[in-house]
């Protein structure tokens, strides 16, 4: 409901300047609301398929965000990646002024999610420090150089995992099919406005009171019913396109496997070593 009531309000525009067609959407719409007035329904196959590719981009933002959280747990460092993306995004505008304002803006470009020092690292880092403090000629520090550069490799090894989940997984994945739904929505919004014209003009038939006004009425009905039928099929198209690319994000979805697949084996080797030599 929400998406017809900004279609309404596109299709009247301001008060002052609504047209006679403006004011019959208004009418027709008012009718509608108070249930006394005629509705064209989509047929099931339209509303499923609409409804499927809408709960579609429902969910992949909601993943998406949850992505994002996952991979960046710090609610600071997130929060200047984003700033970072949109600024970086900003400066290949269409718009000039955007451009400019984004050129002026003095930070690292893009996310930094694989630049800055993982925990691992720095729980490495520390140990090794302290095990350099303590002495290696002691089982702690020997222990803490050992323990220190295992966790030093992984946290180096977890920033690899990172890029290639954020490149391969996260970037392509969020950004799956977003300039299509831009197009989609404003389709489904003219879609609807068809729809409230083509009621309109049959309501506008059964209450002709001349033959005159019944002919030229009709009339109207065929043009706002040829309008209606031209703006549904392009819609129904751009609806069904989606639909069947929506499978494509799968291979995402195997991208973010592989990649922690990846990355744990290999994190559980080092352990696996790590450990070994402290056994000894």
């Amino acid at each position: 409901m929400e998406d017809f009531g900004a279609s309404l309000k596109e299709g009247l525009g301001t008060l002052g300047s609504m047209s006679v067609k403006g004011f019959d959407r208004a009418k027709q719409f008012s009718q509608e609301k108070m249930g006394s007035a005629v509705k064209t329904e989509y047929d099931q196959d339209y509303m499923a398929l609409s409804g499927r590719v809408e709960s579609t981009r429902t969910w992949i933002n909601s993943t998406s965000n949850a992505a994002r959280n996952f991979l960046q747990p710090n609610v600071g460092a997130r929060l200047e990646d984003m700033f970072n993306e949109k600024v970086t995004a900003a400066e290949g505008s269409n718009n000039q002024n955007i451009r400019e304002l984004a050129s002026k803006i003095p930070i690292r470009k893009g996310s930094a999610i694989d630049k800055r020092q993982s925990y691992s690292e720095i729980l490495g880092a520390t140990m090794k420090q302290g095990g350099i403090e303590i002495g290696d000629s002691t089982q702690a520090g020997q222990s803490l150089l050992e323990v220190g550069t295992t966790f030093e490799k992984i946290g180096m090894l977890e920033r690899e995992y990172l890029s290639d989940v954020y490149s391969k997984f996260f970037k392509p994945f969020s950004n799956h099919l977003q300039v299509e739904w831009g197009t989609i929505t404003t389709e489904k919004r003219r879609l609807d406005l068809a729809r409230l014209d083509l009621d309109a003009a049959k309501s506008k038939v059964r209450g002709a009171r001349t033959p005159e006004a019944m002919q030229q009425n009709e009339q109207k009905v065929r043009e706002c019913q040829a309008a209606f039928d031209r703006q549904y099929e392009q819609t129904k198209i751009l609806l069904t396109d989606a639909d069947r690319k929506s499978a494509e994000f799968t291979v995402y979805l195997e991208e973010l496997i592989r990649s922690q697949k990846d990355f744990h084996e290999q994190a559980h080797k080092m352990l696996e070593d790590a450990y070994s030599k402290m056994k000894k």
